[in-house]
């Protein structure tokens, strides 16, 4: 793909992103991963665009259900001889959410993971993959669908965390991400509580290990890994509490 026509699907998906039109912004990155020629990779910045774009649309429809959920569940919103004008809006916004994911994970299987020549984007990708996934599985109804879905999104955090305990530092903020995420996945779609807690207290203490040298090198990747770390050990106080493990869960900044 010419450079040209690179840098103009960068810069509308920059722009969609700043006017906050992330349906555009997702048509812009799914050009610019499209033309992509065969083997060839994104660059840092286009692959957190292609993050920010979807992530921002297919959150607003998970919001979107759950809010919807709890309307369904107040007969006093939802009139019962409406339920039929309330099934058919709940199913549009799943169907669109359900073809966001399921064209995220075409791009990363057809384009971007055969692509992959570095660890970093091996994870990023792969974490993605989970990540929509388990989505795909919070709002499937069919059991065996559902199923399948979180298989496949364990056998992609598992692969991600591989890699990462060998390719990225204790503090780099997507090994801590993927952390904080593949516990969530083991506590709300395994329904493994002390794993997810035992598993998210590990990469907590390793990385708060070496927080402080970060912070002595780089201000910003510091802050990063704090408000990380920080969201982290509110899981695992909950989920130690939930365990009724009343020690104290994990070092503290």
């Amino acid at each position: 793909m010419p450079a040209k026509g690179r840098d103009s699907y960068v810069v509308k998906a920059q722009l969609s992103e700043a006017a906050g039109r992330y349906d555009e912004m997702v048509e812009d990155v799914r050009d610019m991963v499209t033309a992509l020629p065969k083997n060839n990779c994104l660059t840092e910045d286009e692959r957190n665009l292609l993050a920010v774009a979807f992530k921002n649309e297919v959150g607003v429809r998970r919001r979107a259900l759950k809010s919807l959920q709890k309307i369904f569940s107040s007969t006093k919103i939802v009139n019962p001889s409406r339920t039929k004008e309330f099934h058919d809006y709940k199913a549009n916004i799943l169907s669109e959410l359900e073809f966001l994911c399921n064209d995220l994970i075409w791009m990363l299987d057809s384009k971007l993971l055969p692509a992959v020549k570095e660890p970093i984007d091996d994870i990023f990708y792969h974490k993605m993959k989970a990540d929509y996934f388990r989505y795909l599985a919070e709002v499937e109804e069919d059991e065996q669908k559902s199923a399948d879905y979180i298989e496949k999104a364990k056998e992609n955090y598992a692969g991600a965390t591989e890699v990462s305990q060998n390719g990225l530092a204790a503090t780099h903020p997507l090994r801590i991400g993927l952390a904080m995420n593949y516990s969530v996945f083991m506590k709300e779609m395994l329904g493994i509580t002390k794993e997810a807690r035992d598993h998210a207290k590990r990469f907590y203490d390793e990385a708060l290990d070496e927080l402080e040298s970060v912070r002595e090198v780089d201000e910003s990747r510091y802050s990063e890994c704090a408000y990380l770390l920080k969201l982290l050990h509110e899981n695992i106080n909950v989920w130690s509490l939930e365990l009724g493990d009343l020690k104290t869960p994990s070092k503290e900044f």
